[in-house]
């Protein structure tokens, strides 16, 4: 059973978006379209879907992309030729689904696996998770697509002879244990070991068979469990504040060195208050006037007395 859940889910989200449920509710215009919708709300963005029904939705899409796990499995239950094909175009279909659904816009009010489009907001943060995710489904369906019916017929009989093989195994190492009787028991110790070698033998025609390794590096827990993670830390970090659009408040010092990296230096030069009207050329250099003034007074005093 799987542990992808809707309630699990919905859990995890709910906790991790705790700040952003309660900046929406002091009334925060960053979280204006969310419209409660992490507490349990519906969003503004057209299609009115809520966490809880996003949550059974991705736990149903999680559901079908772990189930690409049994790819082989499926593909081998047959009897025929005829068979074969419809299993693997089955698998195909689900597999076309799943790289549907892994992309951050699958309709215009949806995004991942069918939820709100307020989703994809999220994009930067996990594009990438998503992105990784997708390549290696492409793999999976680009080994199904390789897998001819002879193979597969080939796998399936090997697969067969393996079970009987593992089983006679089983029995005569039983039956050797529960015998007294030293001919007896070495009779099935030969039988067990006679089996041994067969099934080596067995198993070194799988390797050669690509399809019996079909779904074996598949890891899609680790990309759900990645994705999951991305969703928590994005909702666990507040939206940044949006500028104010008051076209009267000047910008204060912090603003000039935020905005303007640089002029940094120049900005160590601003008056502390840089609200204050301009000052005029004398305001700012009356000192250096004063002191002209009295050179000049200086110079004019020594030369009339010389002239006298």
């Amino acid at each position: 059973m799987t542990r992808y859940t809707a309630q699990f889910i919905e859990t995890e989200f709910k906790g991790a978006a705790i700040i952003r449920i309660s900046q929406k509710k002091a009334g925060k215009i960053e979280y204006a379209n969310d419209a409660g919708y992490w507490d349990g709300g519906r969003c503004n963005w057209g299609a009115a879907h809520n966490l809880k029904e996003d949550c059974e939705t991705l736990a149903e899409f999680f559901v079908g992309i772990t189930e690409l796990k049994n790819a082989r499995r499926e593909l081998i239950k047959f009897n025929n030729q005829e068979e074969f094909e419809k299993n693997k175009q089955a698998l195909l279909e689900k597999v076309n689904q799943t790289l549907n659904g892994l992309q951050m816009k699958t309709s215009n009010n949806s995004s991942i696996g069918g939820v709100c489009i307020i989703w994809a907001d999220f994009s930067d943060h996990f594009k990438d998770i998503i992105e990784n995710f997708r390549k290696e489904i492409e793999r999976l369906k680009t080994d199904i697509e390789r897998v001819p019916y002879n193979e597969a017929k080939e796998l399936q009989k090997l697969l067969s002879e393996e079970r009987k093989l593992q089983k006679e195994i089983e029995e005569n190492e039983r039956k050797a244990r529960n015998e007294s009787d030293p001919d007896k028991k070495k009779k099935f110790i030969f039988l067990a070991d006679q089996a041994k070698d067969k099934w080596k033998k067995l198993l070194e025609r799988k390797k050669q068979l690509k399809s019996a390794r079909l779904g074996d590096d598949f890891n899609p827990d680790q990309h759900i469990d990645d994705f999951l993670k991305a969703v928590k830390n994005k909702l666990n970090k507040p939206a940044r504040p949006t500028k104010t659009s008051n076209p009267n408040q000047q910008p204060t010092i912090f603003d000039n060195q935020a905005d303007s990296s640089s002029n940094s230096s120049s900005n160590n030069y601003l008056p502390a208050n840089n609200n204050q009207e301009p000052k005029s050329f004398i305001e700012k250099y009356w000192k250096e006037l004063v002191l002209a003034s009295f050179f000049l007074l200086g110079v004019y005093y020594i030369f009339n007395h010389n002239d006298k």
